[in-house]
């Protein structure tokens, strides 16, 4: 059997597979129009008021984020980032310089644990990840999967620490064994956006 993980380029699937999670709205575009879909999928799932503190941080971390993608990704500057301009922006800009991953991802990423961290005790537990997970697409069997990969000390929770070292392995490592890996589940079974189109079928 052949071993679909030692084919083509690791990073460059996961950023693929990425793709297909951020662009919610499936116009093959990523906009602020998904982004402000994205946050607000993420904190229905999680079931907090929408006018709540985290909800409003989260809203506008998004859209902090969205302006700073812009900048970084949008080469043809249309205000929207294709397929190919978030695989070449990500790898180019923040998988070859780890450091600016963490000034653009880290605000994001702290605004998303705040709304998963429901109960207040600096942790996201297994219900409340799996909340974020549905949030962004992920299969029944890849959210589960996702957090016994993550999860490291096997204590059921996940720190903020943990998620954003999971993030950063994800965006930048080309390292088969990364935990970071499996953010999402196994990448290797996830549909690629537009793989079809691209070979032609």
């Amino acid at each position: 059997m052949v071993d679909r993980r030692a084919e083509g380029d690791l990073l460059e699937r996961k950023i693929d597979v990425c793709f297909g999670h951020v662009d919610v709205d499936g116009d093959g575009f990523f906009d602020e129009a998904d982004v402000l879909a994205m946050a607000a999928r993420i904190i229905a799932h999680q079931h907090i008021p929408i006018d709540s503190e985290p909800a409003v941080g989260l809203f506008k971390s998004y859209q902090e984020f969205m302006h700073n993608i812009l900048q970084h990704l949008d080469f043809d500057g249309d205000g929207r980032v294709s397929p190919e301009e978030w695989r070449k922006g990500i790898i180019g800009v923040f998988g070859d310089q780890p450091e600016q991953f963490d000034v653009l991802f880290r605000p994001l990423a702290e605004a998303i644990w705040r709304v998963c961290d429901r109960d207040g005790d600096g942790t996201v537990n297994a219900e409340e990840f799996l909340c974020f997970q549905k949030a962004m697409g992920s299969s029944p069997e890849n959210r589960q999967l996702a957090f016994e990969k993550l999860d490291v000390n096997g204590d059921g929770s996940l720190s903020v620490d943990e998620i954003l070292s999971a993030y950063r392995e994800y965006y930048t490592s080309r390292d088969p064994q990364a935990r970071g890996n499996w953010l999402y589940g196994d990448v290797w079974d996830t549909a690629v956006p537009g793989a079809a189109a691209k070979a032609g079928l």
